[in-house]
């Protein structure tokens, strides 16, 4: 009597196991491949900025191979924190399984970023560090390395002798401000090497001005340094209309009116950045269920340096023309 209790409970127990077991398994695989959808906020949707374009198409790839769901949503202009922060609630309000964002520079975007992850819901970075609150996992473009290539660049363009100025948009701006140290930091390693700083507050015909004036200085810079695309314009104007070729100019980012000044010979170099791999890793750490113990949870994406000699190049042709025939 007592062996047929004995294995009427272990019966119950290995029922028990077995219903356990099946439970975890079923939530575990639930968790595992359940909702894979991914809410991506940019800083600009707009048509006409190729560096935002390539960062989406990089950001849809990693879904579509990974199967997963996506939006992408973005303000027209870069600075439009309001809409920004709008967007980002939209995206707490709907509960994708994860959020990818290039924040605007303003601590509203931070606190609505913060929202969505007490929310639970898991959240990338990508292009620059939130301004304020916890880092969550993030790939950024490392802007103050890019800076000290340009820098280098200025001193390879004057056999070691630079003397930069360079043109910013805004004092408070946290890309131009990497940017600008990593020059200061390259040129200072020179005997010699100097910089000035300039700022068009985002306006290409400021830009110009303020390097009309540069250039009438009884010694101008040998190199400018232009830290976004509306200063290089702006500066390639001026320094077009002069007609110096003396004075070289280097640029960041790499839209289509910059590429037609470097085929021109106006622009001496670009520092390029890889966008479209910046939208594909944020998305890809997005879908990740979580970091391995002890792994890293900043990475960064590289730049090179494009000039006339080498934009050509297969490797470089893909940076400059994303969208043309396989360079996507």
């Amino acid at each position: 009597m007592r062996n047929h209790k004995y294995a009427w409970a272990l019966t119950l127990l290995l029922a028990a196991a077995a219903l356990c077991a099946g439970l975890y398994i079923k939530l575990y695989y639930s968790a595992e491949g359940g909702d894979r959808s991914v809410s991506v906020v940019l800083k600009s949707s707009s048509v006409r900025s190729n560096f935002w374009q390539a960062v989406s198409a990089g950001a849809s790839a990693a879904a579509k191979e990974a199967g997963a769901t996506i939006d992408i949503q973005g303000p027209l202009e870069e600075t439009d924190a309001d809409t920004q922060v709008r967007l980002l609630q939209d995206a707490l309000a709907a509960r994708p399984s994860s959020v990818v964002v290039a924040p605007v520079d303003d601590p509203r975007v931070s606190e609505a970023v913060q929202a969505i992850r007490r929310a639970g819901i898991r959240v990338v970075v990508i292009d620059m560090p939130l301004q304020s609150g916890t880092a969550p996992v993030s790939v950024l473009n490392d802007h103050r390395e890019a800076g000290r290539q340009a820098g280098e660049t200025a001193a390879e363009l004057t056999d070691g002798r630079p003397n930069v100025a360079i043109v910013s948009d805004f004092e408070r701006s946290r890309v131009s401000g990497e940017r600008e140290a990593g020059v200061r930091e390259a040129v200072k390693a020179y005997p010699g090497g100097a910089t000035e700083i300039y700022y068009c507050e985002d306006s290409e015909d400021k830009a110009y001005e303020i390097m009309k004036a540069v250039l009438a200085m009884p010694e101008p810079p040998s190199v400018v340094v232009a830290l976004n695309e509306t200063a290089a314009l702006g500066a390639a104007r001026a320094i077009g209309e002069a007609g110096d070729q003396r004075i070289k100019l280097i640029g960041f980012d790499s839209s289509v009116y910059e590429i037609r000044l470097l085929e021109d010979g106006v622009m001496s170099a670009l520092i390029v950045q890889k966008p479209f791999n910046m939208g594909y890793l944020g998305v890809k750490a997005a879908l990740k269920r979580a970091e391995p113990r002890g792994a890293s949870r900043v990475s960064y994406t590289d730049s090179i340096v494009v000039t006339k000699s080498n934009m050509y190049a297969p490797e470089n042709q893909k940076l400059l023309f994303p969208f043309d025939g396989d360079g996507s």
